[in-house]
């Protein structure tokens, strides 16, 4: 069933933002498709933005926000209480979050009304609770920061984004309760032997912990691995550039290079050239060449091979006749084929004669040539090696003068050590992983798998369940292919959908979405300009949430402020197709090439807000003969897109 969620308006009291409540709705339950909530910055964006997510996602039911949290969302020090409300539409139900404040002890309450009344706790209701999550509300109440979280495997998982819209999950999920299932039947089993089924069943629960301990360790390693790798690369970078920075040495290092290069790559084909000369015997010592024209020559003096061979005694014995004209009896017959034993076979024949022709080639009339050609080549080899290493001397050499000269390049020297040195002791402890060519097998992940298999089986012998543990591994092999195959094709169309808005909206630059792992992954770079990141991310959004059969607000601090006034105008009409609803927190320099192209898209059906602290008393009297304005203790709320357009301050300190 798709999960419809729709924000109908919040309330916010004694807290960093001005008090105020903004409603959404244009008519019953039903919200506007855009609204635009003006604030300047110092407003309370930020406060605004960090209540949302809490309460949509209950983070901070569970204790975790520290005093120091709390005490940055007070309004003032006098300030004991506080509260913020949100109210959602979450498919045909109304749900109301309610975070308490209580800003004397830190602590925060939720309570949630829903059905038929109010329960404590954050209790939304169950088939939304998996969008309701801390990493998730992140992908669609977001800040300007959202495309950098998007770019950096460190912060939001693309991937897992993707899998929870799409419930690709649920497959890995049902793979977990399959197993669970089979747990529970053998441990209700009954067994002839009590003891020998806990017994069992211990090991079978050691080794999982032990499978499950190694495999978190080797994936930290990996990850480690990989980034020192990329900071390696990085810092090589840095190095030439700083080494190349004095022409002269430049182009020294340059020529010593490629001299070295060009040295090494002779010293391969002349290795390889001298490895085939040593195949032949002859080459390693003139008494193996004497030895094989010995041969030769006795073959010759015994006139082997001989010139017929036992296949033409074998048909002449099937013969009336002999070659003679004399008729062939039974007896004659039978002395033929005897005597044909004497003669060499027709695949002997030729393997003398290949011999003989073999040995006359390689050794000829002398037997030391062959030695002597050998040792040539690897004289010829050791000054080609000796070339190469002066070279490389050459290139230490002023690697060396230069990382004396510049500190720049001697820092940038030893961090490449640094980083070099780890690499090593991680791959190091990546080779306990896999046993090999080892005799400790204890961290070989493969090895303690298939002992997993085999205590399984144990246990599925024990409690007479094998033939219910190959059911179950039948349909975990299948469930796990198609969460593979699922998570492949999603992953794809949603990579190639984005890309295409991608080119929509910056046809002139040169940036697409290689593809979509723990972030998004892009071709040939680590990621654009600021404008240009975020144009990826709502591409790569827009791409997810139109797939998508559910339907999520998105909420967003600043959706055009960092983007140039030419992308502004594509944002614009892209923002319509994100969502059913788009909730946007904008300053008055973002009106610009974005507002106008905006409204155009939605056919002008926008909802204009403006929210301000009362600390210009021109600017609220401004705001008071506005009809639709609501003013609290602190701030003026006005609705309209007249005064939300001619709305200006002077000074837009920041938050």
């Amino acid at each position: 069933m798709p999960a419809i969620m729709q924000v109908l308006g919040w309330k916010a009291e004694g807290l960093r933002c001005p008090d105020h409540e903004i409603d959404f709705r244009k008519s019953g339950d039903v919200p506007h498709h855009v609204s635009l909530v003006q604030m300047p910055n110092g407003t309370g964006k930020t406060t605004t933005l960090k209540l949302l997510r809490a309460a949509l996602s209950g983070v901070a039911a569970d204790g975790s926000w520290d005093g120091r949290q709390m005490m940055k969302l007070r309004k003032n020090e006098d300030q004991g209480h506080g509260s913020f409300e949100v109210r959602l539409m979450l498919g045909a139900e109304r749900v109301t979050i309610i975070m308490g404040f209580d800003f004397e002890t830190s602590k925060v309450q939720y309570k949630t009304t829903r059905g038929e009344g109010q329960h404590e706790g954050f209790d939304p209701p169950f088939e939304f609770r998996r969008f309701l999550t801390e990493s998730f509300v992140e992908s669609f109440v977001f800040d300007g920061e959202l495309a950098e979280r998007l770019l950096k495997e460190e912060h939001l998982h693309a991937e897992e984004i993707v899998e929870n819209l799409f419930q690709v999950s649920a497959l890995r999920t049902l793979e977990t309760k399959v197993s669970e299932h089979w747990d529970k039947l053998t441990r209700d089993a009954s067994a002839t032997e009590e003891v020998g089924l806990t017994r069992r069943q211990n090991r079978l629960e050691k080794l999982r912990r032990h499978l499950t301990s190694l495999e978190a360790a080797k994936a930290g390693l990996e990850h480690e691995h990989k980034e020192t790798l990329a900071r390696l690369k990085q810092q090589q970078d840095t190095y030439t550039q700083e080494i190349n920075k004095e022409n002269t040495r430049a182009d020294a290092l340059e020529t010593f290079k490629a001299e070295a290069n060009g040295l090494q790559a002779r010293v391969r084909e002349d290795s390889l050239e001298i490895l085939d000369l040593m195949r032949s015997p002859n080459a390693l010592s003139p008494i193996f060449a004497r030895k094989l024209h010995e041969l030769k020559t006795g073959l010759d003096r015994v006139k082997l091979p001989e010139s017929a061979a036992r296949e033409f005694f074998h048909e002449l014995a099937d013969e009336i006749e002999c070659v003679c004209g004399r008729p062939i009896d039974e007896h004659v017959r039978g002395v033929i084929r005897s005597r044909a034993e004497q003669y060499l076979g027709s695949d002997d024949v030729t393997l003398l004669n290949t011999m003989k022709t073999a040995i006359h080639n390689s050794v000829g009339e002398s037997y030391s040539g062959a030695e002597e050609t050998l040792r040539g080549k690897l004289q010829g080899l050791g000054k080609v090696i000796d070339d190469e290493r002066a070279a490389r001397n050459e290139i230490d050499h002023l690697q060396m003068a230069a990382e004396h000269a510049d500190p720049a390049v001697r820092e940038a020297s030893d961090e490449i050590k640094r980083l070099e040195a780890r690499l090593l002791e991680i791959e190091r402890k990546l080779e306990k992983f896999s046993s090999k060519d080892r005799g400790d097998a204890s961290s070989d992940v493969e090895v303690i798998a298939k002992l997993i298999q085999e205590a399984e089986q144990d246990v599925a012998e024990i409690t007479h369940t094998i033939e219910l543990k190959n059911k179950r591994d039948i349909l975990m092999a299948i469930i796990r292919k198609a969460y593979v195959t699922a998570r492949r094709g999603i992953l794809s169309e949603v990579c190639d959908a984005a890309n295409q808005r991608i080119k929509e909206l910056m046809p002139h630059n040169d940036i697409r979405i290689k593809r979509i792992e723990r972030c998004l992954v892009l071709d040939g770079k680590e990621g654009g300009s600021v404008g240009e990141n975020l144009s990826v991310a709502y591409a790569f959004l827009a791409s997810l949430f139109n797939r998508s059969e559910h339907q999520l607000p998105f909420i967003v601090d600043s959706p055009a402020n960092p983007i140039d006034l030419a992308n502004r105008a594509r944002v614009g009409p892209l923002v319509p197709q994100l969502t059913q609803q788009f909730i946007a927190f904008t300053i008055s320099s973002e009106r610009e090439q974005f507002v106008p192209k905006l409204k155009k898209a939605c056919d002008g059906e926008v909802q204009f807000i403006t929210l301000f602290r009362k600390v210009d008393e021109m600017l609220n009297e401004e705001a008071r003969v506005v009809a639709s304005h609501v003013e609290s203790e602190d701030g003026i709320l006005v609705h309209g897109e007249p005064f939300f357009n001619e709305f200006q301050v002077e000074s837009e300190a920041a938050a």
